[in-house]
């Protein structure tokens, strides 16, 4: 019985390993894609004209990028949480 209880604690310390290995991972990656944005940023601060249907706005390029990097977070939460159908 005994034997039982080990290989199931080995498969849930397993699973758990992987599970801590994938989210170091994905913040690894998301502290990477910052860095990127934040050096890029640093690296473009020359004023833009950004067009809209109604007109027009001038502002620094690192503004135009972080709204854009907001929205990408933004529309990609809704995608990845819509409800599920029953």
């Amino acid at each position: 019985m005994s034997h039982d209880t080990h290989d199931e604690q080995t498969v849930t310390t397993g699973s758990a390993r992987r599970h801590d290995a994938a989210l170091i991972l994905r913040v690894v990656v998301i502290l990477a894609i910052i860095a990127a944005l934040v050096a890029v940023a640093l690296d473009n601060r020359a004023h833009v004209r950004v067009g809209y249907a109604i007109g027009h706005k001038d502002g620094p390029i690192w503004v135009v990028m972080l709204c854009s990097a907001v929205a990408g977070v933004i529309i990609g939460g809704l995608l990845r949480h819509r409800p599920h159908r029953r």
